[in-house]
């Protein structure tokens, strides 16, 4: 079973692994000599990476507050047996 923070890894090493590609394919697209198709394919993959790249990063954000929100709640009980611990002892 996957937890929260294992997903977030993952989704941190895919959008890395994301942005490394995207940077190969701009420098691809600058600095070598490609026919039509070979760009076009190029501006396709391109296309698809920032796309995924958008949707990782979005899933990131709503896990992160996922996460956040459940160590707040985590804290909040905490402090409450805490309270009734101080008060009963």
């Amino acid at each position: 079973m996957k937890t929260v923070v294992t997903e977030i890894e993952d989704l941190e090493k895919s959008v890395a692994k994301c942005e490394e590609r995207l940077d190969v394919i701009e420098r691809l697209q600058r600095l070598t000599m490609m026919t039509h198709e070979e760009r076009s394919e190029l501006k396709q993959e391109k296309k698809l990476l920032e796309q995924t790249l958008v949707d990782n990063r979005k899933k990131l954000k709503s896990l992160r507050w996922e996460n956040g929100k459940s160590m707040i709640i985590s804290v909040m009980i905490l402090g409450v047996l805490y309270a009734g611990w101080m008060m009963y002892s």
